[in-house]
């Protein structure tokens, strides 16, 4: 018996050995780490929402509900999101990583993990917890590498016209004397080989079919009175939708001067499909008059190219790779009622277009390539003002919404469309008990135009409202 015990315990202290080893090897971090900085991070975000007459029709009950990060959500759900984070830098490298859980609050998410509900608009894939956020740098001196699937953006400070989402990439960054920078990407989009169709990948077939990669280069440069002036080109390649290949050209301008702060933004698109071409274009502008903190004034306009022929061989509506208005600085307000998947203003997730109109013709962008080439376009004008009174914050907006060219919009549904979708209001308001905890809330009310009654029927008529309670903490 002593002798078996004896032998255990020489495995166990060669076993603590061998795996102390191999832990050395790997490096140092924590908080006796000599050449590793971590900070841990995170944050909590709880949004009971109420909402009414989504479908802008009492008795339309098959459209009455959004989906957000968390799933889907009909009359009243609290959307919950749950982060924790690291942050770390040593010697010329450097990582981020967010792990992340978005997700209806509901039994059967919280108390039993990861879990798809069959109805479909309960649960979805998001409220899985996993890296959501992923980031990992090397210098090299003149430039550096990085990889991961963190927040990248092409024009997120302006009108978010192009891109901005948290895709997979490759990429390289550097910077030329003190005023310039610049980032280039190679961004998957997409990189299926499957999907539920049996003649792609190891039974034959093509496994590019199904792929969409898209490769940016963005660069900066910041003027001597700090406003930044930035071209950027996009090339996406989206073989899962009829292969388009499309060229982006565009530049943003941001910064203050004085007491205002223009914005603006301009996009050349162009290129083809494998029956059309593409040419399109969209641009935004907008400006604060910063009269004093509690009282900030804002106005914009955002434009957008429609199709006007859906029986031609050319595709003039703006697409975007990801529209990202929802987080711009201007019009940006996370709660609003826009910038959600809506399926009878044909919104997505983030976006202020309505780019899922006009059926399942092949675009060539929108979150998971639902564009169509058929889009209206968008036409959007708004004013707002905003500020911070102590503690207390605030921002209300109205922002009303036209189709730029309804042509092929009629083609599809064979008969006239007004191109006035409506109009939004938003109204935020926060108190901040300390750094650490938030209370707001924000009210959003769309009153439809005449537009979605020539689509849906006279009955579509009926005012949406949207209200958000949010509750942050952050650690």
């Amino acid at each position: 018996m002593k002798k078996s015990m004896m032998a255990l315990l020489i495995c166990v202290v060669f076993i603590f050995a061998t795996a102390a080893a191999s832990f050395a090897a790997m490096g140092e971090m924590g908080l006796k780490s000599k050449d590793i900085d971590v900070n841990f991070f995170g944050s909590l975000k709880t949004y009971p929402s109420f909402t009414h007459h989504l479908s802008f029709n009492d008795d339309d009950q098959g459209h009455d509900f959004l989906i957000d990060e968390n799933g889907v959500g009909e009359d009243h759900f609290i959307r919950n999101e749950i982060r924790m984070g690291w942050a770390g830098k040593g010697e010329n490298w450097s990582f981020l990583i967010i792990l992340e859980s978005d997700f209806n609050l509901n039994k059967a998410n919280c108390d039993r993990g990861d879990n798809e509900i069959g109805d479909g608009k309960t649960g979805m894939s998001g409220n899985s917890f996993g890296v959501e956020k992923l980031n990992v740098t090397y210098n090299f001196g003149k430039f550096a590498v990085e990889t991961g699937w963190n927040t990248k953006f092409l024009d997120l400070m302006t009108g978010g016209l192009v891109y901005g989402d948290d895709h997979p990439y490759i990429g390289l960054f550097g910077k030329v004397g003190d005023n310039f920078s610049w980032e280039a990407l190679y961004l998957i989009i997409q990189d299926n080989i499957d999907q539920e169709n049996p003649s792609i990948g190891l039974l034959g077939g093509d496994g590019d079919s199904l792929d969409w990669r898209a490769y940016t280069l963005k660069g900066i440069y910041t003027l001597d009175n700090g406003f930044k002036i930035s071209p950027f080109y996009a090339f996406s390649d989206c073989e899962a939708r009829d292969h388009a290949q499309t060229h982006y050209f565009g530049v943003e301008g941001y910064g203050k001067i004085g007491m205002f702060t223009p914005r603006f933004e301009g996009v050349y698109v162009t290129g083809d499909t494998n029956d059309m071409d593409v040419d399109a274009w969209a641009a935004y502008a907008s400006c604060d008059f910063n009269i004093k903190k509690e009282f900030v004034p804002y106005i914009g306009v955002t434009f957008r190219t429609g199709d006007d022929d859906g029986n031609d061989d050319d595709i003039e509506a703006y697409n975007s790779i990801t529209n990202i208005a929802r987080y711009t600085p201007t019009f940006g307000i996370e709660n609003a009622f826009v910038y959600r998947y809506n399926s009878i203003l044909g919104s997505h997730l983030y976006a202020n277009d309505f780019d899922m109109l006009g059926g399942s013709k092949s675009g060539y962008g929108g979150i998971s390539g639902s564009a169509s080439a058929n889009s209206p376009g968008m036409i959007s004008f708004g004013a707002g003002v905003k500020g911070s009174i102590d503690k207390w914050s605030y921002k209300t907006q109205v922002m009303y919404f036209q189709f730029e060219d309804e042509g092929a919009l009629e083609d599809f549904y064979g008969h006239s469309i007004d191109d006035e979708v409506g109009t939004e209001f938003d109204f935020r308001f926060t108190y901040k008990f300390s750094n650490h905890f938030s209370l707001g809330n924000t009210i959003a009310v769309f009153v439809p135009g005449d537009a979605i009654e020539d689509l849906y029927g006279n009955d579509y008529d009926d005012t949406g409202y949207m209200d958000t309670i949010e509750m942050v903490w952050k650690w």
